[in-house]
């Protein structure tokens, strides 16, 4: 989460390339407020589409690698037990 505001404020003062970098950083630990940074990023043509991708893919990787049965199984129980966004 400290990445993600680390990267909010970058991009406030103009910063984009080290709010990317503050962005992709957030994601690789799991962080979806970061991913829709870098998705608002690139539809505002702050963001390559290969930035955009790349943060997918790492958040995609994140995600497979902390997936188990049982978080699966907590989560499908109760919403707060979910480790991942629905919608990104």
């Amino acid at each position: 989460m400290a990445r993600c505001n680390l990267g909010i404020l970058e991009e406030k003062v103009g910063n984009m390339d080290r709010a990317l970098k503050h962005f992709r950083i957030a994601i690789k630990g799991g962080d979806s407020e970061s991913l829709k940074c870098i998705q608002k990023l690139y539809s505002d043509g702050c963001a390559t589409k290969e930035d955009y991708a790349t943060a997918l893919r790492s958040y995609q990787a994140y995600l497979s690698e902390i997936k188990s049965k049982q978080r699966d199984e907590a989560a499908a129980d109760d919403v707060r037990y979910r480790y991942y966004e629905s919608g990104v």
